[in-house]
């Protein structure tokens, strides 16, 4: 496989030559669609630079691994061809990341592009991409997704710089299209610094909005027609486009396949506000497979009583475990006033029906109360059980151990290798609690970004050093929808952000992770505070789709 390619080469069309990026222009090239000339060093001829940046990167990190994929030498070759291509395109050019993973929209703007490079500096901009895959921001992607660092191939596209008069991205949402435009480049729009002016064109083709007060309702339309073309051809439900010597030229296009999420119910009105705040709360404090199993079932008889936290004990994991399960067995049986295995399965249907649509709450109300000390000693030996998870590196945080299931960590403790889980993924409380947040906070109003409904606790993402309080299924705040936000969105229960626009990388992302997403939504006012003030003392319900978010205590 030669190691540079013309984007017209036909071996441009496969992914795995030319990645993600460049694939789908060639592909759009092809059939006719305004997409600027170029050239692909093709994505083998990466490998030998990646295999030095894994090695670099055990010795010396993210920095060093960067370092010494930058300085090592290109083939000559490769050099001397590239330099003699280089110029033929122009003077003034655009090196652009196109890994074979960039197919998939989760991995928007994860790695490097470099504008405005003159042709004897794209062999260093070609290294500089490659080096992109061994930042601080993709590293922690890599790990949010179980991907090996260096594993995926990355190809680079070399195309002249534009100088754009206006700049934007288009997808569809249904029947419709939605356009966002800026004038000139499109790059602060995508990199999420700046909101934009948007357009929004019906199936009938009905268009309003302020991008056709900027640009005009005949390159608004134009921008639509391109995307449906490439829709048609080629699948595509995106793409980015800027406006040169007033005619659009793609500068790339997507397809974004969300992921699959369980149907969500979520019906706040049919709530009685006083218990299924309670149990709300209650399901928010003992989350997951282990509370389900272990608290739950006896929690319901008093569900206000149980909500503050408990330490361990000084007793053997193993023997706390085992105690708490068979007192927890007794207390269900207690509170529901039948033999264990009848009141197991008693609880487990009242805790289904709570997650439907028509929740029944009767049979709640003649629950007898668990005895206070024998609850109070259930939760101290579960505290005592997920302190030893996080101590055998089954979890980072001890908390994380209520999504663990029983016969899991019963293995873990009898001495099975634990392997860590980095994610805890969607809970099956989720649309109840969001219900039920719903239903008491305080609204705030932005602008939808991705659909869906979340629910968790306001974790605060004021810059990149902030990244560590993140927690599994929090809703995840910061000023704007900036990519190093990216990595916490396969395992965030939401994103809102102050400024920027649904146009970002950050939210494409999001759309492709069925993670909700607002932007443009102020706080303080629903908060009473400022959100960093806030931050863990908070819970938040957003929903995506309407752009709105609810704000209650924890």
């Amino acid at each position: 496989m030669p190691a540079l390619l013309d984007l017209d080469d036909p071996r441009c069309a496969e992914g795995g030559i030319a990645g993600g990026k460049a694939a789908a222009l060639s592909v759009a090239r092809a059939s006719g669609l305004p997409v600027l000339p170029g050239l692909v060093v093709t994505a083998p001829a990466s490998r030998g630079h990646m295999q030095l940046g894994v090695q670099a990167l055990a010795r010396r990190g993210s920095g060093g691994a960067r370092l010494e994929v930058s300085a090592a030498s290109l083939d000559d070759d490769l050099i001397e061809t590239l330099l003699k291509e280089a110029r033929a395109l122009g003077d003034v050019l655009v090196v652009r990341s196109s890994s074979v993973l960039e197919a998939a929209t989760e991995w928007s703007g994860a790695f490097t592009s470099y504008l405005d490079i003159r042709p004897e500096e794209v062999g260093q901009a070609v290294r500089g991409c490659w080096a992109s895959a061994f930042g601080v921001a993709t590293l922690d992607r890599y790990a949010a997704a179980g991907i090996e660092p260096g594993s995926a191939d990355m190809a680079v596209l070399i195309q002249p710089a534009a100088q754009p008069k206006f700049g934007g991205t288009a997808r569809l949402e249904g029947g419709e299209m939605v356009i966002t435009a800026v004038a000139g480049s499109p790059a602060p729009l995508v990199q999420g610094w700046e909101p934009g002016a948007r357009a929004r064109l019906s199936a009938e083709g009905k268009a309003s909005g302020p991008a056709i007060d900027l640009m005009g309702g005949e390159l608004v339309a134009e921008v639509t027609n391109l995307l449906r073309q490439a829709h048609s051809s080629m699948g595509s439900t995106g793409c980015e486009w800027v406006v040169v010597d007033d005619e659009i030229v793609l500068l790339q296009l997507t397809q974004t396949i969300p992921a699959a999420r369980p149907p969500v119910r979520v019906n706040s009105t049919a709530l009685p506000a006083g218990p299924a705040g309670e149990i709300g709360r209650l399901v928010r404090r003992y989350p997951g497979p282990l509370g389900e199993a272990l608290v739950l079932p006896w929690a319901l008889g008093d569900p206000a009583s149980f909500l503050d936290p408990v330490g361990p004990l000084g007793a053997s994991p193993s023997d706390a475990f085992r105690e708490a399960i068979e007192q927890a067995a007794e207390l269900t049986a207690e509170v529901w006033s039948r033999r264990p295995r009848d009141a197991a399965d008693a609880a487990r249907q009242a805790l289904a029906s709570l997650r439907g649509p028509d929740p029944s709450w009767d049979e709640l109300t003649r629950l007898s109360r668990p005895d206070p000390e024998r609850a109070t000693g259930v939760l101290a030996r579960l505290a005592t059980v997920r302190a030893a998870l996080a101590e055998a590196g089954a979890v980072t945080w001890p908390e994380v151990g209520w999504h663990f299931k029983p016969d899991e960590i019963g293995e873990i403790l009898a001495g099975k290798p634990a392997i860590k889980r980095p994610r805890i993924g969607y809970d099956r409380w989720e649309p109840f609690d969001a219900a039920v947040v719903m239903a008491e906070g305080t609204p705030a109003h932005g602008t939808p970004a991705a659909p869906g409904i979340g629910r968790g606790k306001l974790c605060w993402i004021g810059g990149p050093e902030d990244l560590t309080d993140f927690r599994p299924r929090d809703v995840v705040v910061a000023p704007y929808p900036t990519p190093y936000l990216a990595a916490l969105l396969w395992d965030a229960a939401g994103v809102a952000t102050i400024g920027g626009g649904p146009a970002a990388h950050l939210f494409e992302s999001a759309r492709a992770l069925a993670i909700p997403a607002i932007c443009g939504v102020r706080l303080e006012e629903a908060l009473g505070t400022s959100p960093d003030e806030a931050s863990g003392a908070f819970a938040l319900a957003l929903d995506g789709s309407s752009g709105t978010l609810y704000v209650t205590d924890w």
